[in-house]
């Protein structure tokens, strides 16, 4: 049986990974991407962040993957609060109020 979208998955899955390799690359290097680098005040916790929004994308993949439907729930929301944790680190290691120059 052929599943569609699996293009879909391979180009998702490679946004993942360079998402988390951002992450990685913040965290052990405490320096960020050319085009962010105005944007970011804080990249250790900027990368921290990105690492856990990648682990979240990567789990909500995985989670439509799993045929028992209470874990696929469990794995789901786990994923979301991956997600939602990320994207707060990220904000908080963002500037407030400033923009780039």
């Amino acid at each position: 049986m052929d599943e569609g979208g699996s293009m879909l998955h391979v180009i998702s899955l490679v946004a993942v990974v360079l998402y988390a390799a951002a992450g990685v690359l913040a965290l052990t290097t405490g320096r960020v991407v050319p085009w962010q680098r105005g944007y970011i005040l804080r990249p250790r916790l900027w990368g921290s962040g990105a690492l856990a929004f990648g682990a979240g994308m990567a789990l909500t993949q995985y989670a439509g993957t799993v045929h028992d439907l209470t874990t696929s729930d469990a794995v789901f929301a786990c994923s979301m609060l991956m997600l939602i944790c990320g994207g707060v680190l990220q904000y908080v290691g963002q500037p407030v109020g400033r923009l780039r120059k």
